[in-house]
């Protein structure tokens, strides 16, 4: 079985964002154990009644440190429940997991994709809990997103200083911070968020340092005007908008769950997914469950929300690196992408569904 150490160097708290998903890692548990599979049908029944628990053992290599030692927890929320009538039901799976993580030594936990609500919510109380920290993970994914938005410019030929740059989602943690980064690189800012109040106060304040920026809740009256597109936020922006934007547009698809997916009409689409990072010494697992949660098209990645903690583990520096909202400065996203490039952690290449979309450009300016 080998040594294993007294407390883990980190944990991941996480959820599902499609059902599929759900059948095949719960009917892999249940074949472990010598038992049928169920129908999704039947998985639904219950899925949300089962409590956060660990599923998997996680080793991260770091060029530096060697392997570190981690653990991944699945909060068994539904997919269909992501939306905030479910906030309280969900908040209290969370606060779950995070004792859960607690009692199993983490050094330090990600708060991985709609988790991280908890602590974006102000919830000091929960930042430390028997000598384990948490963090959202936020500030290295909203690194990841600005420098793949920087490398989707040159790929594509398209200056920041001559483009204008839609954020969906501007007014949340990751979204503030892109605004915050690209504020002055790029030729104007277009603000896209649910909620008219902060949309318009972020205007406003852009406003009083020269920034070039203008909002609306509507995300249909600022896609015809955009070059490049942060999506931030879930669901705001679906496969039939793609009509309104103009065919250059470059599209950073850096929700969870995805907003666009795979379709004709996309593929002529220079989109990619952010907010990934790719580990460069490989990661694996005590069960091989990236087949049935964590498979993408290009090996070795990750999102930035759960690399941050195994970072910070590299580090021996388990702190709460990102909590609250609207507390990211680019001087914490350049430190702590330093701190990720130092152990072999860096912003993935550009893929999508397909593959890595770096290679295909260099064949084509080759042919």
């Amino acid at each position: 079985m080998g040594h294993q150490p007294s407390r883990l160097n980190f944990a991941i708290i996480g959820h599902q964002d499609k059902w599929t998903k759900v059948e095949r890692f719960v009917n892999a548990l249940r074949q472990k154990e010598n038992n049928a599979p169920l129908s999704v049908e039947k998985i639904k029944e219950v899925y949300s009644f089962i409590p956060p628990r660990k599923l998997f053992d996680i080793k991260m290599v770091s060029a530096v440190r060697g392997v570190v030692h981690g653990s991944y927890i699945e909060t068994f929320i539904s997919p269909d429940e992501l939306d905030s009538k479910y906030l309280h039901k969900n908040l209290n799976k969370v606060k779950d997991a995070c004792a859960c993580a607690a009692s199993l030594g983490a050094n330090v936990v990600s708060l991985g994709g709609f988790t991280s609500i908890l602590l974006e919510c102000g919830n000091n109380s929960i930042t430390q809990l028997k000598q384990t920290s948490f963090t959202t993970g936020n500030t290295l994914t909203a690194a990841f997103i600005a420098e793949g938005i920087e490398k989707a410019s040159k790929l594509w030929e398209q200056p920041l200083s001559e483009s204008k740059l839609l954020i969906i989602g501007a007014t949340g943690d990751i979204g503030r911070a892109c605004v915050t980064y690209f504020a002055g690189k790029v030729k104007q800012l277009l603000l896209n968020a649910r909620q008219s109040g902060p949309l318009q106060k972020q205007q406003a304040l852009l406003g009083k340092e020269n920034i070039k920026a203008i909002s609306s809740v509507h995300i249909n009256d600022l896609l015809p005007q955009a070059d490049m597109v942060i999506c931030v936020a879930s669901s705001l922006l679906h496969n039939c908008d793609m009509g309104l934007l103009p065919k250059h547009a470059i599209i950073c698809d850096a929700g969870y769950p995805k907003n666009l997916h795979s379709s004709p009409e996309l593929q002529e689409r220079r989109l990619f997914f952010g907010g990934m990072g790719m580990v460069k010494g490989g990661f694996t697992s005590s069960q091989d469950y990236k087949q049935h949660i964590y498979q993408f098209a290009i090996q070795d990645v990750s999102h930035g929300c759960i690399l941050e903690s195994v970072v910070l583990a590299m580090e021996n520096n388990p702190v709460s690196y990102s909590m609250g909202r609207g507390n990211i400065t680019t001087q914490a996203m350049a430190e702590i992408r330093a701190m990720a490039a130092k152990h072999g952690i860096v912003t993935a290449p550009l893929f999508d569904e397909q593959g890595c979309l770096e290679s295909e450009m260099i064949l084509k300016n080759e042919a």
